[in-house]
């Protein structure tokens, strides 16, 4: 009986189905492995290629065995006993280094990323739930400009001049001062919301998962508090270096004699330059530590652990990927908001130019679309980008892509969910062995 149950002959013509001699051929024996009839097709990669050159577990025992094309496939019809005997179709275990096919299921392959496929991830994130990339981020977006739009309003208002008597300069530079203040701090907060939202969305979807606004707001609500401990020892690591920068540089000045503003120039460019290098080093540890707050459940503290310990194995790398993405945001940004700009420049007519905010209200109002409309475009793509180099570090640095390679399997094998997505994060490490990437 052949493959398709009809036991009808295979094709006994030249170059025919089993791409060699007639059925009727004494020779033929073993006909060319490839795609054959009756062979299941599988949609994300072939599950026997193991990385590590091992079949995974109940394919070769159970899958086409005995069962598939042994004794009923052509057995007794041509091809002889020793044909398709006892071994009949079970796959053969790749030998020792033969590289392992792309897995994926959701945005990325399931394997180390390049920085293709992290970039291309980030933009199939989107698309995969825009709901949460786009609606939410709009809503998030819209919140943060129209306060920062409100609070610059009374700026309009107060004129700059340069014969006012200096308590009123201070106490215009102490308003402005505060209104910075208070958008800052407002601005910040929605964007580590936001930020959290758009985490669970993407590590979702490197599953194939979609996910609501909804959804991503419930399963971001038990990690608001650890998000903000997490900001507020980022502020604290960016302000108090700069502190104490300035108050030397002010004591050097003032305690230096006649050249005191030289020494404490000198000394301030050293600092600022020292300050520089420790901000970039920081970099990675903080971006690898939000998603590690999100995901992995863990408080600020071990977050901040946990940033430094994904990022050290690859800092160059991370830290390069992270500063060609800002590079590309920001001038995304400002493309996009250029056009607003002119708009706003137009309509104030210079009738700004005296008032601490610069512009009327009017020419604000434009300027803060543009603004809103920049931040909606790349806010998505950031995040995509930030959670994607948190999962890649981890399949470099702890296996996890077989984790997520295990995982794929069984939920092709069962059409359902084994471990729930959000579970899987919480997987503990497995140190990696040394490779070439």
């Amino acid at each position: 009986m052949n493959s398709d149950g009809t036991g009808n002959q295979p094709n006994s013509g030249p170059g025919g189905q089993w791409g060699g001699p007639a059925s009727g051929d004494p020779q033929q024996g073993n006909p060319q492995y490839g795609h054959q009839p009756g062979q299941p097709q599988y949609p994300f990669g072939d599950p026997w290629a193991h990385p590590q050159g091992q079949a995974y577990p109940g394919y070769d025992q159970q899958g086409y065995a005995q069962p598939g094309y042994a004794q009923q496939g052509f057995g007794q019809q041509g091809f002889g006993q020793q044909g398709f005997a006892q071994p009949g179709y079970g796959r053969p275990a790749p030998g020792w280094g033969a590289p392992a096919p792309d897995v994926k299921v959701g945005v990325i392959p399931l394997r180390p990323l390049d920085l293709g496929a992290i970039y291309g991830g980030a933009i199939a994130a989107i698309r995969r739930s825009p709901g949460v990339m786009v609606g939410l981020t709009a809503v998030f977006v819209v919140i943060t400009q129209l306060i920062t739009f409100l609070a610059q309003i009374p700026l309009t208002r107060i004129s700059v001049d340069p014969d006012a008597e200096s308590d009123d300069v201070l106490a215009d530079l102490g308003m402005a001062a505060g209104a910075s203040a208070g958008v800052g701090l407002i601005s910040g907060i929605v964007t580590l919301f936001l930020t959290g939202v758009l985490t669970v969305a993407v590590a979702r979807s490197v599953m194939g998962d979609r996910t609501g606004p909804g959804q991503a707001l419930r399963a971001l609500g038990p990690r608001i508090l650890p998000l903000i401990g997490l900001s507020i020892l980022q502020f604290l690591a960016v302000l108090l270096p700069a502190a104490l920068v300035a108050g030397v540089v002010v004591v050097l000045g003032a305690t230096a004699g006649e050249a005191g503003p030289i020494v404490a120039v000198l000394v301030a460019l050293l600092f600022l330059l020292a300050l520089a290098a420790g901000y970039l080093a920081l970099i990675p540890t903080f971006t690898l530590a939000y998603p590690a707050v999100v995901l992995e459940g863990v408080g600020p503290i071990a977050a901040l652990k946990r940033g430094y310990e994904l990022q050290k194995p690859g800092f160059w790398r991370v830290l390069g990927i992270l500063l060609l993405t800002y590079l590309i945001t920001g001038i995304v940004t400002i493309i996009v908001s250029i056009p607003f700009m002119i708009v706003g420049a137009i309509i104030d007519g210079g009738d700004g130019q005296d008032t601490l905010a610069a512009l009327t209200v009017p020419a604000l109002a434009v300027t803060t679309v543009g603004a809103a409309i920049g931040q909606l475009v790349t806010a998505p793509f950031l995040a995509g980008v930030q959670t994607l180099l948190y999962v890649d570090q981890r399949m470099r640095n702890e296996q996890f892509d077989q984790v997520l390679r295990d995982e794929a399997i069984r939920r092709w094998q069962t059409g359902s969910a084994a471990v729930p997505t959000d579970a899987l994060w919480l997987q503990k490490p497995q140190p990696a062995p040394s490779t070439w990437y």
